[in-house]
C-alpha cells in the first residue's frame, strides 16, 4: 500500500481538522493507490524490533508490510508483503542478527535478507514451507535463533484434527539449523516460543488443545533441556478465550513467565504470571490484571522492576512487579509496546497522533516518531 506524496500532503490538512477523518482517507488514499495490493485490513502498526548491535535500526511492523528505519525512527523507508514474500492477513515476527540480517516468520516459510531489506529469500531444506509462527532470540547471543513451526496436519481415524509443530534453531544468524527434539504433540496447535536470559537450556511454549472448541485448553510448555523433551501446564481459558501468549519471561529468573489471553473482539483479556520456586515445588499461576480488551502491548524493564501493558481500548498502565498495583499512565489506543534504553515505545493510530511514538515519562506522553504520511516511499521493489 504505497502512499503517494500529494495524497500525504492533503492528508496533513484533513488532519488538522480531524484525526479520526484522517485516518479514514490515509486508508482510503493507500487502498486506491498503484501498484499495492490491499489485504482487507486498516493500515497499523503492530511491532517494533530493535536492533541490538546497531542502536539506529528499528523496525515497524505494519498491516501492509515492514517499515525500516536507519536513523532511530527520524525516517523510515517500506517494505512491502510481497518482497517479503508474504500477502493477505499475516503478521510475520522479525528479529535483527548482529550483521544486521532480519529474520521473518511466514506462512509460507521461514524468510530473511542480508542486504538492508531489499532482497528476501526462503530457508531451505527441512525448513521450505513450513508454516513459521513465532521466534526468539537467544538473549545471550544474538547469533542463536529458535524459530517455531505449528499448523494443521490431518485427521486421525475419529475425525479429531491433528497438527504438525516443530522447533529448529540457528546458531549462525539463519545460514544452518537443527531441529530440536522431536515434533510435539499433534493434539496441540502452537502460538508463541521464548528463551530466558538466566538458563540457557530453557525454552517455554505455549499452545491449545482443542482449538476453536468449547473444551479447548490453554498449554504451557516447558523444556528444560532444550528442546528435547517438553512438560505440560494446563492454564485455563474462561469464558470465550482462544488462547494464550508468552508476554515474556523474567530475565532474571527463568521461573517467572508472563502470559496473556487473546479472546473475541471486545472481550475482557488478562495477564497471568506464572512462577515456581526453581527446588521442585509446582508451578503457580495468578491473574495480575484483567484488561476490558485486547492486550496488545507488554514490556518489561530491562531490570525486571516495571511491566508496561496496553490495549486499544486501556491505554498504557505500568506496575512495580513487587506489587503489580497497575496505574493509568495514558489512553492511546495501544498496539504494542517495546522498551528500550531511549524510554517505552508505542504503536498506536493517527487517532492518537502516532502510529510510532516514543515516552521518556513511563508511557504518560509520546513523542511521535512517525505517522503513515511521513514514510519516505519503497524500500524494496514490489512484484508485480
Amino acid at each position: 500500500m504505497s502512499v503517494p506524496r500529494e495524497g500525504c500532503a492533503k492528508l496533513r490538512k484533513v488532519r488538522r481538522a480531524s484525526s479520526f477523518v484522517a485516518a479514514a482517507v490515509l486508508a482510503a488514499v493507500a487502498t486506491s493507490a498503484a501498484p499495492a495490493r490491499a489485504n482487507g485490513r486498516f493500515p497499523e502498526s503492530n511491532q517494533i524490533v530493535f536492533a541490538e548491535h546497531d542502536p539506529d535500526l528499528v523496525l515497524l511492523r505494519v498491516t501492509f508490510g515492514l517499515l525500516v528505519s536507519r536513523d532511530r525512527g527520524r525516517t523510515w523507508g517500506w517494505v512491502c508483503e510481497q518482497a517479503i514474500g508474504f500477502s493477505g492477513v499475516e503478521d510475520p515476527m522479525y528479529t535483527v542478527t548482529p550483521s544486521n540480517a532480519i529474520v521473518g516468520t511466514t506462512f509460507q516459510g521461514l524468510t530473511a535478507t542480508r542486504d538492508g531489506a531489499c532482497g528476501w529469500s526462503f530457508a531451505g531444506g527441512d525448513l521450505e514451507k513450513q508454516v513459521f509462527i513465532d521466534l526468539t532470540t537467544n538473549p545471550n547471543d544474538r547469533k542463536n535463533i529458535v524459530v517455531f513451526a505449528s499448523s494443521y496436519d490431518k485427521q486421525d481415524q475419529d475425525g479429531g484434527i491433528l497438527f504438525a509443530s516443530k522447533v529448529w534453531e540457528t546458531k549462525d544468524e539463519a545460514q544452518t539449523f537443527q531441529q530440536l527434539g522431536q515434533p510435539l504433540d499433534p493434539s496441540l496447535l502452537g502460538y508463541t516460543v521464548d528463551l530466558t536470559a538466566s538458563d540457557p537450556n530453557r525454552i517455554y511454549i505455549t499452545a491449545t488443545r482443542y482449538p476453536g472448541q468449547p473444551n479447548a485448553q490453554g498449554v504451557l510448555l516447558v523444556s528444560k533441556d532444550h528442546g528435547q523433551t517438553w512438560t505440560e501446564e494446563i492454564v485455563p481459558l474462561v469464558d470465550t478465550e482462544r488462547a494464550i501468549f508468552i508476554a515474556a519471561v523474567d530475565p532474571t529468573n527463568a521461573e517467572r513467565v508472563y502470559l496473556r489471553t487473546s479472546n473475541m473482539v471486545d472481550k475482557p483479556t488478562r495477564l497471568i504470571l506464572r512462577e515456581a520456586d526453581g527446588e521442585g515445588g509446582p508451578p503457580t499461576q495468578r491473574v495480575l490484571h484483567t484488561a476490558s480488551g485486547a492486550l496488545m502491548g507488554f514490556a518489561l524493564s530491562p531490570d525486571a522492576s516495571k511491566v508496561y501493558i496496553g490495549g486499544p481500548k486501556d491505554g498504557v498502565k505500568v506496575a512495580s512487579t513487587t506489587d503489580f498495583a497497575f496505574q493509568q499512565r495514558s489512553n492511546i489506543e495501544t498496539q504494542c509496546l517495546a522498551i528500550n534504553e531511549d524510554g517505552l515505545w508505542a504503536c498506536s493510530n493517527e487517532r492518537s497522533g502516532f502510529v510510532a511514538g516514543l515516552s521518556k515519562d513511563d508511557g504518560a506522553t509520546f513523542e511521535p516518531r512517525l505517522r503513515f504520511c511521513d514514510i519516505a516511499g519503497p524500500l524494496a521493489t514490489c512484484g508485480p
